[in-house]
């Protein structure tokens, strides 16, 4: 009889355990997304004060389904030494994120079924 209540125990518990991914599963389909932050009303320096101003790049449209790119550029006399990017839609997706000659680029893939739009931004530091 002892030896039903650890086995018990665990039956229960993997239960709980796979109730629990049915529920993560469903609320992942359900596509009821949380909001995103706005983008800056203004693309430019975003922390303009700071030993390394970040900068944040124009929005491009990313196509129903389609894939493409994002790219900021730091100023003059600055290298890129990071950043990201940023999209309308949890159902876009940032797949590449780098540094590029000047600046900084993110690849964009939108599974969507209606276009969104993204944008990239760069930290930039002095040479």
């Amino acid at each position: 009889m002892k030896t039903i209540r650890p086995l018990t125990v665990a039956v229960m518990s993997a239960l709980a355990l796979l109730a629990g991914g049915v529920i993560s599963a469903n609320a992942m389909d359900a596509r009821d997304d949380p909001p995103k932050p706005p983008f800056p009303a203004d693309p430019g320096v975003v922390a303009p004060l700071s030993a390394h101003p970040q900068y944040q790049g124009e929005q491009v449209s990313i196509p129903a389904g389609g894939f493409g790119f994002a790219h900021v550029a730091c100023p003059a006399g600055t290298v890129p030494t990071g950043g990201g990017g940023q999209t309308t839609s949890t159902l876009t997706f940032i797949t590449d994120s780098l540094p590029t000659s000047g600046g900084w680029s993110v690849g964009v893939k939108n599974t969507a079924d209606v276009s969104n739009r993204a944008s990239a931004w760069v930290i930039c530091t002095v040479a």
